[in-house]
């Protein structure tokens, strides 16, 4: 009997380290892949392109990530996906900044209009102000 639960007790050590590598395996694969949903979606927010040679870059590091996960090299792929995690969030902050400046752009150029308008409307006023004057009118 105890022989058995010496055996049992190797065995078990044997197979525990790999079911955790397994484990920590699918865990970065999982991690991958939100990264790379998470890629595809900041994409499509960047209506501006403002940050195309950061996803670039995004997705270079997640197939790297993606081949050293392969290679078992697991500590190199937390820390590319830690970098990926960085990218993403100045990816947004970018398309964020991109958004805010085409909206500042769009109110500027309507304040160049406004301004056009209200410099026209001077010149009328001048301008009539002017005619009933020429007619004998009092200014």
């Amino acid at each position: 009997m105890h022989r058995y639960a010496t055996c049992f007790l190797l065995l078990a050590t044997l197979f525990i380290p790999a079911l955790a590598r397994a484990g920590e395996a699918d865990d970065l694969q999982r991690i991958i892949e939100d990264n790379r949903q998470t890629a595809n979606d900041l994409e499509r927010l960047d209506e501006q392109k403002a940050a195309g040679t950061e996803l670039t870059f995004l997705r270079t590091w997640l197939d790297r990530a993606w081949n050293l996960r392969s290679q078992e090299r697991y500590d190199e792929v937390r820390v590319i996906t830690d970098r990926c995690k960085a990218q993403a969030d100045m990816i947004r902050e970018k398309i964020t900044a991109a958004k805010l400046g085409a909206q500042a752009d769009q109110k500027e150029a309507e304040v160049a209009r406004k301004r056009a308008t209200l410099d026209r409307t001077k010149k009328a006023l001048e301008s009539a102000k002017v005619q009933k004057i020429r007619l004998g009118g009092k200014a």
